[in-house]
């Protein structure tokens, strides 16, 4: 990365570290906040807070997986999304037996 005039640079460095293959972090919030965009909650309860503080995710070798996948295929959320969107997961049907009847007595 090319240095700007009048810069420290530390903005800079701050996106090459996240960015970073290493860094778990970001590809994992990035893709979990993907995951909830489609069904509504995440693969962690919460896409705001990651690591040792945070609740642990419901699926966290699938999270890990995708999160993996997204950064060898370059960051690409064009392919993030055609891979949730063709997953078995999200054919799947979203109502039940006891969802239609709930809807049955109260509709709203």
């Amino acid at each position: 990365i090319k240095p700007i005039a009048n810069s420290t640079g530390r903005r800079s460095a701050l996106a090459l570290w996240l960015t970073q293959p290493d860094n778990p972090f970001t590809a994992r919030v990035l893709v979990n906040r993907v995951w909830q965009q489609h069904f509504g909650r995440g693969l962690a309860a919460n896409a705001s807070d990651f690591g040792k503080l945070g609740e642990k995710p419901s699926h966290p070798e699938l999270l890990d997986w995708l999160a993996n996948r997204f950064v060898a295929e370059g960051w690409s959320l064009k392919k993030l999304h055609k891979l949730i969107v063709t997953s078995a997961t999200f054919r799947q049907s979203s109502s039940s037996e006891i969802a239609d009847l709930a809807k049955l007595k109260d509709p709203e």
